[in-house]
Order: structure tokens, then C-alpha cells, then sequence
């Protein structure tokens, strides 16, 4: 019964958490995609089989009575209830798909306000480096010592919920965590917002990357993130 209830009912996923079979999520929204993808392409190709084997022409058979013929449109072989149903039922497991692959999207794009979060980084985009700026009355635990400064290295902690406000200096760039999947453009003169929950993240280092070219040094615009377990 796992299975079925995964199949119909899901929650709304904080994060791309890893690949998971009967459970709920993200987990069980990939597992719903899995097992919806199987059950089409098993259709499909069966479906494929059979027409090969049971209407497969040789060499010397005669024609069928209802081959097809060059300029005649053959309308006795129509079926409307054939036509109805391969265009009703992929489009309603399409819609369903969609619907649950806009969970996640709807979950991420919908950035809390700075009250209702624990804290807010200011991250700063320029050719080629991130700058990383704390909220003022942020105070850093003891233990933070990963980064030696606010370029190219941000240390957040683990436990939090954490918002961004995005800014570029110069030309465009985008902030992605790469491990975690969290992407937005740094646009000049544009804020733009992200956010994670680290309770979602374990604690380790983490990669950032630009991912809009920028420039000749565009490779190497890179910094690192570190999510750490506040003493």
C-alpha cells in the first residue's frame, strides 16, 4: 500500500533530497516519476512488439484489404474512441506530472521575508569573485574559523534558515550551490533572492559556481561554502 500512497498523495519537498523509493518528499515525488515512466514506456513498447510481430510484411504476402494506398485517406480505419483516448490520457499524466514537478519549484521560489528567517547574507557579484556580507547584528559562533575572509568563502550555519539578497557589480552572473541545487541570477542593479534551509543540508563544505559567462576569468569565478554545526 506504500507504494499506492506514494503514488497519490505526496508532500510538499524542502529540498532535492537524495533518491528515495517508498516515502514521502521529493523522494516520493521521483519515485512517482520513475514508476509513471516505467509504466509508459512498458505500454509503449509492448504496445510497439505487438504491432511488429502480427502486422510485419513479407516478401510475396498479399496486400491486406485495408493497406494503406498512395493519395487515399483511409477512412474506415478511424476510430474515435482510439483517437479520444491517446489524446485524453497522456494529456491528463502530463498535467499530473507537472503538478508535482511544481511542487518543488513553487517550495524554493517562494523566499521567506527577512523577519522570518534566522539570516540574511548579502552576497555581491563582481568580475570575478563573491563577496559574502553578514547581516549587522549577526554574531559568528566561536567555532566558525573555515573562511579567512568574506571573499570567495562564506561559513553559514547548520540549523538555520538562510536568504540571500543577490546584487552584481558589473556585468550579470548567477549564484549557484551547486550540491544543492539553489541557482539565481546577480543582476546590476537588480536585487534577486534565494534562500536554504541548512536544516535540510548536512554540515560540510559546499561549492559555488557562476554560471552565467561573465568574462574572460569566467571559469575560475568560484567560492566555497561552508554549513557548519554552531557550538
Amino acid at each position: 500500500m506504500s507504494l499506492i500512497n506514494d503514488l497519490i498523495y505526496f508532500d510538499n519537498p524542502s529540498i532535492w533530497h537524495d533518491f528515495g523509493g517508498t516515502s514521502g518528499g521529493f523522494a516520493g515525488i521521483t519515485w512517482q516519476m520513475m514508476i509513471w515512466s516505467i509504466i509508459v514506456g512498458l505500454l509503449v513498447f509492448v504496445w510497439l512488439i505487438y504491432n511488429i510481430i502480427m502486422f510485419k510484411h513479407k516478401d510475396g504476402d498479399p496486400e491486406p484489404k485495408d493497406a494503406l494506398k498512395a493519395g487515399v485517406f483511409p477512412h474506415e480505419r478511424g476510430n474515435v474512441t482510439i483517437e479520444l483516448t491517446w489524446t485524453i490520457a497522456p494529456l491528463i499524466l502530463v498535467t499530473w506530472l507537472t503538478y508535482i514537478s511544481l511542487a518543488p519549484l513553487d517550495y524554493l521560489w517562494d523566499v521567506p521575508e527577512e523577519d522570518e528567517t534566522d539570516l540574511v547574507i548579502e552576497v555581491t557579484a563582481a568580475q570575478w569573485f563573491w563577496t559574502f556580507n553578514y547581516e549587522d547584528d549577526y554574531v559568528k559562533p566561536s567555532n566558525f574559523n573555515a573562511c579567512p575572509s568574506n571573499i570567495g568563502c562564506l561559513e553559514i550555519p547548520h540549523g538555520m534558515i538562510i536568504r540571500f539578497n543577490i546584487n552584481a557589480q558589473d556585468v550579470l552572473h548567477a549564484f549557484y550551490i551547486v550540491e544543492i541545487g539553489i541557482k539565481q541570477d546577480a543582476v546590476p542593479g537588480l536585487e534577486t533572492l534565494a534562500w536554504v534551509d541548512t536544516n535540510d543540508v548536512k554540515p560540510g563544505k559546499y561549492s559555488i559556481y557562476c554560471t552565467e559567462y561573465c568574462g574572460k576569468t569566467h571559469s575560475g569565478m568560484l567560492a566555497d561554502l561552508y554549513i557548519t554545526e554552531a557550538e
